[in-house]
């Protein structure tokens, strides 16, 4: 679709695609409705945010729920809006939260951030989209103006926020004074950038709500504001989070990326397709009811919609090749993992052993199956690493030279290794 569609598809049809997956529309559709009539009638794109703070250095598949539906306004025809937001992600989004967020140094966000535009790429087109940080403006507000917007905000308004209030409540808890200045900076990117329409997940609905109020007083016609779903993490019903570990990483590779998604509860498949896929609302449902009434197995339909997601980030050839060689990795669990019955193109690792033994933990990190050694001792702990077929328990587990003869090493779904000894 041609960035000149807008002029040429129903206010109706937008309006259609923009519902997609969307969980509110606030004030109300016809808002919405008057927002892309006037800018059909004024021959004007939408000016479309979305924030994304930077405090970790990987984006996961939460992140892109948004992201997909800011797509989704450019493919239509409006102006992308990303807000990076290294001012704001100094004090830490409160939203969701039962506490204060541990405070982020400026320089660790930049360094955070540094990777974000190569991954937002791979869903958005930057090259028609405005990518601004808004410590442009943030850094710039005086002792003066937080007063002005202070004496037009109650405090009984900030507490209306679920997580201030519920915390304000506790006597457990502390709701810090700068916390409440978040939303406020949240809504002042709104007026910075003179944003018509907010992307946001359910847990934002407050801070967008409180970009409406801050327009409203600097003199601008109100956003809009859409807010999504947040995407469950793999199993449970907690969201996706890096900290849980329950998190596919837009930057992992093909084989990754499906190996870990096919984890994913079979509960959890009808909510990815909405959200993380194009595929046609009416098809998934006939796919989940499909599932409900026994006619389809969960498994291939999983696979069906992992090939889908990988293909986003990989390309169809890529994903195809994961699928193939998922189900080789499924028969090495169902083997427990013989070599004499392995496939021959799982990757092989020369290991150099001290003569004292080399941990365990150490060949994870060196093999690139853990990022540190503190992760390798967990993903032990957890169960999740198996050596010749046998579930290792011991964190401390020493391998001395000799025991090497071509073992196969497994960590959770991702890609085997066949470890030899230099």
């Amino acid at each position: 679709m041609s960035g000149s569609d807008i002029w040429q598809m129903s206010v109706d049809e937008q309006i259609k695609i923009i519902k997609r997956g969307a969980e509110k529309i606030l004030p109300d559709e016809e808002a919405l409705r008057y927002k892309l009539t006037t800018a059909q009638k004024e021959g004007r794109p939408l000016r479309v945010k979305l924030g994304i703070d930077p405090t970790v250095t990987d984006i996961h598949l939460g992140h892109t729920v948004p992201l997909r539906n800011l797509r989704r306004f450019q493919d239509l025809g409006h102006t992308a809006i990303l807000v990076l937001g290294d001012f704001t992600a100094t004090v830490g989004d409160p939203s969701g939260r039962s506490k204060a967020r541990p405070p982020l140094s400026h320089e660790q966000v930049l360094e955070n951030a540094a990777t974000y535009k190569e991954q937002v790429s791979k869903i958005l087109d930057l090259e028609r989209a405005e990518v601004v940080y808004n410590s442009t403006w943030l850094a710039k507000l005086t002792l003066k103006d937080l007063i002005f917007i202070g004496s037009h905000i109650s405090v009984k308004r900030m507490l209306e926020g679920e997580y201030f209030g519920r915390r304000f409540e506790d006597p457990d808890q502390t709701v810090f004074l700068h916390e409440m200045f978040y939303p406020i900076m949240q809504g002042m990117d709104s007026v910075s950038i003179n944003a018509d329409i907010e992307l946001g997940g359910t847990d934002q609905e407050f801070n967008c709500l409180m970009g409406r109020d801050l327009q409203r007083l600097y003199g601008q016609e109100p956003q809009v504001v859409v807010t999504f779903p947040l995407l469950p993490g793999l199993t449970g019903t907690e969201k996706m989070s890096k900290s849980l570990g329950n998190y596919v990483g837009v930057s992992w590779g093909a084989q990754e990326q499906f190996n870990k998604l096919m984890t994913m509860s079979d509960d959890h498949i009808g909510i990815y397709y909405r959200l993380l896929t194009d595929v046609p609302i009416e098809e998934i449902e006939e796919k989940i009811q499909a599932i409900q009434n026994g006619q389809a197995d969960p498994r291939e339909v999983k696979k069906q919609l992992v090939t889908e997601i990988v293909s986003q980030f990989h390309g169809p050839e890529a994903a195809r090749r994961a699928a193939e060689d998922y189900e080789r990795y499924a028969e090495i669990r169902r083997t427990g993992g013989k070599t004499d019955q392995l496939p021959s193109n799982i990757p092989v690792a020369k290991i150099k052993l001290n003569p004292e033994g080399t941990r365990l933990t150490h060949i994870l990190v060196t093999t690139g199956m853990a990022s540190s050694n503190s992760e390798a001792k967990r993903l032990i702990r957890q169960g999740g690493v198996r050596l010749r077929g046998e579930v290792v328990k011991d964190d401390t587990h020493v391998i001395t030279p000799g025991q090497l003869h071509e073992a196969l090493l497994q960590v959770g779904s991702r890609t085997p290794v066949i470890l030899q000894e230099e």
